[in-house]
């Protein structure tokens, strides 16, 4: 009799952890069905993204700027130094700009076609600061000037040079390195001057501030 009652209780207690679950498991937790998992992973992987990756597989700039060179020299001679004579052959005297100074007519040993003078200016130490060449000759067509101003200006534009007093005049530009120290000031003029000892009909003129 009391084996059967033993029976009976083991019976009963094994019935009863079968009904009441496996621990661990939480009120109103829901197992998920695997339908319903694989469900979500593709509402995920359809509502992806890619923004970023787009952005990443756009072709990239890659040009580089590189700095510009100060213009420091023309015609073979360098601003605030000695006159270059074995560059510049002295053909003549010009009429000074500053009373302890000097000007020189020069013949470069590369010229332009588009001057026929080239006036260097030296200060009191004997250093060029400033350049006028120009064409004294008459021109008849101003569209040929243009198209040298634009030839010179196209030219200026490899160096860290900008635009003084911007204007949509296509018969002169002034350029300036300032600030810098000792800045460059740069004229060019198609139209026709007459100053101390120069009339011209094109010229540019360089100034180095000191």
């Amino acid at each position: 009799m009391k084996l059967f009652i033993q029976i009976f209780l083991l019976l009963f207690l094994i019935n009863f952890n079968a009904i009441s679950g496996e621990s661990g498991d939480l009120p109103g937790q829901e197992e998920n069905k695997p339908e319903d998992i694989f469900d979500k992973k593709t509402e995920e992987q359809e509502g992806l993204d890619v923004s970023s990756l787009t952005e990443l597989l756009k072709p990239k700039n890659t040009d580089v700027l590189l700095p510009k060179n100060r213009l420091d020299q023309i015609f073979n001679q360098l601003f605030l130094a000695e006159l270059n004579k074995d560059q510049l052959k002295i053909i003549g005297e010009c009429e000074k700009s500053l009373v302890d100074g000097n000007c020189f007519v020069v013949e470069p040993k590369i010229l332009s076609n588009h001057f026929n003078n080239y006036y260097f200016y030296t200060n009191s130490q004997n250093q060029v600061y400033s350049i006028i060449v120009f064409n004294n000759e008459k021109q008849g067509d101003l569209n040929n000037c243009k198209d040298k101003i634009s030839l010179w200006k196209d030219y200026f534009n490899s160096f860290d040079l900008t635009e003084k007093e911007p204007n949509d005049n296509s018969l002169n530009f002034v350029l300036t390195d300032a600030p810098q120290k000792n800045s460059l000031e740069i004229f060019a003029s198609c139209y026709s001057e007459q100053f101390r000892d120069i009339k011209s009909s094109f010229s540019i003129k360089f100034f180095k501030n000191v």
